[in-house]
């Protein structure tokens, strides 16, 4: 009973922090969740485009644009990444498979650097100096972030990294083999703490949600959906074996990484290594 009176209390003073309009959209939204017991529906209706809407505004905090920047860790130089890999990408999307099988092979520290920059490097500048991703992005905001967690790779210290791709280096996060750590946190799946390494992407909601307001996290999945899809062509061409993971334990991974799990959180996990 308490717990209903709270919720009651806090729905009262959302309405009332609400414009109409929103508040409109918000009762149709609730209406859509009575009816089909779904509560994402509310935030289906609040972020529907109409040609009168255009989604309600926010004001996320200051962060660092297009990527972020770990300041005084210590840094990784990566190698160059390839310029060719001999795999026609027509081929790469015909044989692209979820694999979930990993040699004890460690996992090669270019091969590494090559996934990371064709998955979510940078690519080129644009005409104001800004820099382009391998991966589209609603507005150019580039929401993306990856982190690797090492255990198994060739001159790299088992810990947790972050990938800065304007220098194309990985900042250490903190040290230590996370891989039984992670295979927890991903609901006991066995292939997530047998991979050599795990890329961990993450959506920067804040990176995105200043411009485009309520519709932000239908497109911070998109743009993460993009990159994906570029982690396992990466990989196809590579020979390496991976499978996208959307099952884990969103705040324990938050902690794991050092995030807020509210402006920036959590999205896919990718257990990289060499085939079987």
């Amino acid at each position: 009973m308490a717990e209903r009176t709270r919720l009651r209390r806090l729905l009262d003073r959302l309405v009332e922090s609400l414009p109409s309009g929103i508040v409109e959209r918000l009762a149709r939204g609730v209406e859509d969740t009575i009816k089909h017991g779904d509560p994402s529906m509310i935030y289906h209706r609040l972020s529907m485009l109409t040609p009168d809407y255009y989604g309600g505004s926010l004001s996320p905090p200051r962060v660092d644009p297009y990527y972020k920047r770990i300041e005084g860790a210590r840094r990784v130089r990566l190698p160059r990444p390839r310029r060719l890999s001999g795999v026609d990408v027509f081929e790469a999307i015909r044989s692209r498979r979820s694999r979930r099988e990993y040699s004890s092979r460690p996992l090669g520290l270019g091969d590494l650097a090559t996934l990371l920059y064709y998955s979510v490097g940078v690519t080129g500048r644009a005409w104001w100096g800004g820099p382009k991703r391998a991966y589209p992005s609603a507005g150019g905001l580039q929401p993306v972030e990856a982190y690797v967690a090492a255990s198994r790779v060739e001159g790299v210290e088992p810990g947790i990294y972050h990938y800065n791709p304007g220098e194309h280096l990985l900042a250490e996060l903190s040290r230590g083999d996370y891989s039984r750590v992670l295979e927890e946190i991903a609901l006991d799946q066995e292939h997530v703490g047998r991979a050599p390494a795990v890329l961990v992407l993450t959506a920067v909601y804040a990176r995105t949600a200043g411009k485009y307001g309520y519709r932000s996290y239908r497109y911070v999945h998109w743009d993460t959906g993009f990159a994906g899809e570029n982690v396992y062509l990466a990989a196809e061409a590579l020979g390496l074996a991976t499978v996208a993971v959307g099952a884990f334990h969103d705040e324990e991974l938050c902690r794991l990484l050092g995030l807020d799990c509210v402006w920036e959180f959590p999205m896919l996990l990718f257990p990289v290594g060499y085939r079987v």
